[in-house]
């Protein structure tokens, strides 16, 4: 029992330190008034409902299973580079591309976060656990696309008609060009500090279509990155229940489209149109649900206009994110569909918008204070 009783009041000093700086002075109280306590069983009780709130307080629980998820990622990571260095012979024409693309994957999942955070781009991890819960499956979804695209090139031969061969010079040639634009966008920010925010985004996006022409699948992989890390960050311009909004509708659109293409999907691909138009229509309806959700949920007190105007752009951003997580999703499972990575943000960020707008201008209704008064229910 005394050995237990040390466990507890060490783990709830250790506990104390996680607290914030106007709550270490609870904790240090709860462990000086456990001397008062009886010893035995009533101390032990104490101390580990002292240890129980501090966790609670500390949001120990979130941060561990947090933890945990990323050592998931970690785990998923490690898969993937062992798929593309095991899944085909050292013969096949696209083994070294694929060892390439999987090993870019995992270093922006890597390196990114330490880089973003550092330049405050990304920022730590919003605490909402919609965000946490988002940011590991996100990254785990990054995974999923490298282990996609190795299982898919395991089935395509080489030959004359084949796909060409790992070019070194391609590699180079589009790590130089992603240096010198993200170079030349902190050079003209520094030169031209009034310069438009709209003459950089410009900038950054010649950039991304340049590498994304060379090397595809590994801009794509670090545009995923980034976008993840991006939107569940604590300066996300993306709010919690957009963000929640975003990530189910997207969830639901992509499994859907993966139905579609299972279902209908032919050697002759007779019906190839019929699954286009289903899985474009599916993510823009999706997105526009996102959005009107996302708006709905908006709430304020600022101008009417403003309001309104921040009620559309919750909407556009929910729709992006709907039209992501649905594009990252079926090309997990079709890595053919690599095009809806690109085209998913697109339908669903253009549906957002009109759900936005139409719920922006058809808002909820204000529903009555109630309350729960000496077991009475009271409407006020």
């Amino acid at each position: 029992m005394e050995r237990l009783t040390w466990m507890l009041t060490r783990m709830l000093r250790d506990a104390a330190r996680l607290l914030p700086p106007g709550r270490q002075e609870w904790a240090e109280a709860v462990q000086a008034e456990a001397d008062l306590v009886p010893a035995g069983w009533p101390r032990v009780g104490w101390l580990a409902g002292g240890l129980w709130l501090a966790a609670k307080e500390a949001e120990i629980m979130r941060k561990v299973v947090y933890w945990l998820g990323i050592g998931a990622v970690a785990a998923a990571a490690a898969w993937a580079v062992r798929l593309s260095w095991h899944a085909s012979s050292a013969s096949h024409p696209l083994v070294v591309t694929d060892r390439v693309r999987v090993l870019v994957g995992v270093a922006a999942l890597a390196l990114m976060p330490w880089v973003g955070r550092r330049r405050g781009w990304f920022g730590p991890v919003s605490s909402s656990v919609t965000a946490r819960l988002i940011r590991v499956a996100g990254c785990a979804g990054v995974c999923g696309l490298g282990a996609a695209i190795v299982r898919m090139d395991r089935d395509i031969g080489g030959g004359p008609h084949g796909p060409a061969p790992f070019s070194l010079a391609r590699e180079i040639t589009a790590a130089v060009l992603l240096g010198v634009g993200l170079a030349s966008l902190r050079v003209v920010r520094a030169r031209w500090p009034p310069l438009d925010a709209s003459t950089l985004w410009a900038l950054a996006g010649m950039t991304g279509v340049i590498v994304l022409a060379l090397v595809p699948a590994q801009a794509l992989a670090i545009i995923y990155t980034a976008g993840t890390l991006a939107v569940t960050s604590r300066r996300s311009p993306v709010a919690n229940a957009s963000l929640a909004a975003g990530a189910m509708t997207g969830l639901a659109a992509g499994l859907g489209a993966a139905l579609t293409v299972y279902e209908l999907n032919t050697q002759d691909d007779r019906y190839l149109d019929l699954i286009l138009l289903s899985v474009f229509a599916t993510t823009f309806l999706l997105g526009t649900l996102a959005g009107a959700a996302a708006s709905w949920l908006r709430s304020g007190t600022e101008d009417p206009d403003a309001l309104r105007e921040a009620r559309i752009r919750q909407g556009l951003l929910a729709g992006s994110v709907a039209g992501a997580v649905a594009g990252l999703l079926l090309t997990n499972f079709f890595a053919i569909a690599f095009f809806m990575m690109l085209l998913g943000p697109l339908l669903g960020a253009a549906g957002g918008a009109l759900g936005g707008a139409v719920a922006a201008a058809h808002p909820r209704k204000p529903r009555p204070a109630r309350s729960w008064a000496a077991g009475l229910f009271v409407r006020s």
